[in-house]
């Protein structure tokens, strides 16, 4: 008896490896990357079915564990501003002035836009220290009165530089304003956490798949200044030049111990993955295992 279940148990499993499509066995491999562990990626397959993938069959997590998603937080965030401003309750063109209520708030900051912030133009540097983790404590909310009490490092618009404090920003003006649709559950309790708007979003990867997806199709911003490799930033998403190796779309986020990153085409096809480690260089392996991905959703398109 023993040996004939061993023998059901392995048909069942050949039977279902057999229908896996080639999108969702090149993601297997994709997922066994160096300097990485145990990455879980939830997808959409050939047929358009939402589908999962994991790097080994060992791993106890799956597309509906719970993991903190660190920036990928700021698409959902830029999604909700998008809302707002499709709606007319937010303006890309209204200042920080206009919208928060803040009395320290200095006279340079005041006129940083919406759309700046957004799209990581608001002047706030943070090559030196991030307000955001400058201290064990620190917090969203005390990176937002950090940089709001003084000038901007650089002039506001000027430059594209990567800014967890301008999301920060976002949230408090998202919190602060009325809107005729209440935010999210899940949204909501991201901006008031420790890391808000920057990346305080926690859930499955299931979950992050289908609130992405609701911001879809996704839509361009003005995009001069560009960054040297062309890319630039819009609502949230790194925009990219057409190319065969990039998603036109893409994020990362990183934590200690933690790398997620989303990629898709901002219409139909959307990728989600989480990994565990601690990378030496995030930006570059980001980059790579982005790209590994991506040509997974691609080529099995031809």
């Amino acid at each position: 008896m023993r040996i004939l279940l061993v023998l059901l148990a392995s048909t069942l499993i050949g039977a279902c490896a057999g229908r896996k499509d080639e999108r969702t066995k090149c993601v297997e491999t994709a997922l066994e990357f160096p300097a990485l562990s145990e990455g879980v990626a939830v997808f959409d397959d050939m047929s358009g079915q939402v589908v999962e993938a994991r790097s080994g069959y060992w791993i106890s997590r799956n597309g509906h564990s719970p993991m903190m998603m660190a920036s990928l937080t700021k698409p959902l965030v830029a999604q909700e501003v998008r809302r707002r401003v499709s709606s007319e309750e937010l303006s890309l063109n209204q200042s920080i002035g206009d919208v928060l209520a803040i009395p320290d708030l200095s006279r340079e900051t005041k006129v940083v836009t919406i759309q700046q912030l957004l799209q990581h133009r608001g002047g706030f540097d943070r090559h030196v220290v991030d307000p955001l983790f400058a201290t064990a404590s620190s917090s969203c909310h005390s990176a937002v009165a950090e940089v709001l009490s003084r000038k901007p490092d650089f002039l506001p618009g000027t430059a594209t530089i990567y800014s967890n404090s301008g999301y920060c920003v976002l949230g408090e003006i998202l919190m602060q304003s009325v809107s005729s649709t209440p935010l999210d559950a899940t949204l909501e309790a991201a901006l008031k956490s420790q890391l808000g708007a920057a990346g305080g979003w926690v859930g499955s990867l299931q979950d992050l798949h289908a609130a992405l997806k609701k911001g879809f199709p996704l839509v361009e911003l003005e995009p001069s200044p560009t960054l040297p490799d062309g890319s630039h930033y819009a609502y949230g998403w790194r925009s990219w030049p057409s190319s065969p190796v990039h998603a036109r779309w893409t994020h990362f986020g990183r934590l200690p111990g933690m790398v997620s990153i989303a990629l898709t085409d901002g219409k139909d096809a959307l990728l989600v993955a989480h990994f565990l480690g601690n990378p030496l260089d995030v930006e570059a392996t980001s980059e790579e295992l982005g790209q590994r991905l991506w040509l997974c959703m691609v080529a099995s398109r031809q």
